[in-house]
């Protein structure tokens, strides 16, 4: 619960931070990390070299399905694909279990530099 006794305009002044009148002011006023979010089908490796050629900070992989990845080397193979200037990288995995989850993260650790549990997609 927000404690009654603080309201914006002193919260702001105890964390050193002022709402901007125009959002687009945050994009003048310090350096802007790019990253190119997970897209279906469309983050693959090919992508995510393309969209580094125009200075993006950080990619993510399209979601993967966790289970099938641990389960299978073919998945493994036409899900994932990286290279050396493929850096920094975040793997989304799609998981019901955490187990899995850990195990998939497992096989991507020594590939990627984070992995991130999709958590907006339904899964059946």
């Amino acid at each position: 619960m927000w404690p009654d006794n603080i309201d914006d305009s002193s919260l702001s002044r105890q964390v050193g931070w002022s709402p901007l009148k125009n959002p687009v002011d945050l994009f003048h006023s310090e350096p802007v990390v790019k990253i190119c979010a997970p897209m279906v089908r469309y983050s693959k490796l090919s992508f995510r070299t393309l969209v580094r050629k125009y200075d993006c900070d950080l990619c993510y992989t399209p979601m993967i399905i966790a289970a099938d990845f641990v389960r299978s080397l073919k998945a493994r193979h036409s899900e994932f694909t990286t290279n050396q200037g493929d850096h920094p990288l975040i793997v989304q995995f799609a998981a019901k279990e955490a187990q899995v989850l850990a195990d998939a993260a497992g096989l991507v650790s020594p590939f990627a530099d984070g992995v991130d549990l999709n958590c907006g997609c339904p899964q059946r």
